[in-house]
């Protein structure tokens, strides 16, 4: 990337190492709702996102039927997406309207983490949230898993 140039004065030369700063990689953002299945071609968009946004408004439990019916997902579901596409991120959202308590969070988050065979971080969204992606993308060697618990630091 680049090309040297000659110094105005002509006694030296600019690479482009000297001036240029290391090239990063876009940050890619995903948002998937309400959804039973995801087509290829949206998949792809999803693919190594830094931060994938997914519902997560049913649970294994409520059974297969009830996901056809509704057209919405699980959120084993979406760990397992999240994990297959490669994202960094997995953000649960779309709860369904029971009764949210941090124990149904902790369930939500336990069932995305065994969907995604800890590929990815699995967290849980809350309204009004957000995230910084550093430039760059994450780098989340050594980092313990989030949990619902660490929303409010």
């Amino acid at each position: 990337m680049g090309e040297s140039v000659p110094t105005d004065d002509g006694t030296g030369v600019v690479k482009p190492e000297q001036v240029l700063l290391e090239e990063l990689r876009a940050r890619k953002l995903a948002v998937l709702s309400d959804h039973r299945r995801v087509p290829p071609p949206m998949a792809g968009l999803c693919r190594n996102a830094d931060l994938l946004v997914h519902e997560a408004t049913l649970t294994k439990e409520d059974g297969v039927d009830k996901i056809k019916i509704r057209g919405h997902n699980t959120a084993e579901n979406a760990g397992m997406f999240g994990g297959d596409m490669g994202c960094e991120v997995v953000a649960l959202n779309h709860f369904a309207s029971k009764a949210i308590s941090e124990e149904v969070i902790e369930s939500l988050l336990a069932e995305a983490r065994h969907g995604n065979r800890n590929r990815s971080q699995i967290i849980s969204s809350y309204d009004f949230m957000e995230v910084w992606i550093p430039r760059g993308g994450f780098n989340f060697c050594n980092l313990p898993l989030n949990s619902s618990k660490d929303k409010g630091k």
